[in-house]
């Protein structure tokens, strides 16, 4: 099953993530195995890093190892317990060709059905998805909701979205408002897995 792995990284910098996937082995030119994409930028207060794997067996693989070879070439490996959430949708890649920003959105009380029922109205979800304006999009389950991850080419991009599409389609299903995180983009790579 593909899942969606997010990790808040307290206390992180850009230049401490570079090393630490260096270190790990984690680059475009040679994606670990089952990694079907990764996005990670800074926070007010440390990193935020979200994964698509094709299954979690495949990500906790690489992560072991991983953790394993950056702490052998002396790397501090930070103290990190991931999240990972069955994906429900995944648009790999939409219409937007400049990634600048991660929108990250927890919608508590918003589930699968309700999300389906809101992107059946939506144009960018026609299809196959591949009309999204974004650069990519994802949805993952959770105990209480979903979380959603774009990537957009600015903030703006994603205001004139939401206030065109979302929040129409979003009200006819009962969606309230939401407070999404813009987080600016450090670090994009895309696996080789299929989603």
């Amino acid at each position: 099953m593909t899942v969606m792995v997010v990790a808040e990284i307290q206390g992180m910098t850009t230049e401490q993530y570079d090393r630490l996937i260096e270190a790990m082995g984690f680059r475009e030119s040679d994606p670990p195995e089952g990694l079907i994409s990764h996005v990670a930028g800074p926070t007010e207060d440390g990193l935020l890093v979200v994964d698509v794997w094709e299954s979690g067996e495949a990500f906790g693989r690489f992560f072991e190892s991983g953790m394993g070879a950056a702490s052998e070439a002396g790397v501090e490996v930070p103290q990190v317990e991931p999240r990972l959430a069955p994906v429900h949708n995944h648009i790999p890649e939409g219409q937007g060709t400049e990634p600048g920003v991660i929108v990250f959105l927890e919608l508590e009380g918003f589930g699968p059905d309700a999300y389906d029922a809101t992107t059946a109205s939506m144009d960018a979800h026609a299809g196959d998805g591949s009309n999204h304006p974004s650069v990519s999009h994802v949805a993952a389950v959770t105990d209480d909701g979903l979380i959603v991850v774009d990537v957009w080419d600015s903030p703006e991009s994603f205001g004139r979205f939401a206030e065109e599409e979302i929040g129409p389609a979003g009200e006819a299903a009962g969606l309230g408002p939401v407070e999404p995180r813009v987080v600016p983009l450090h670090n994009r790579i895309r696996g080789d897995a299929a989603a």
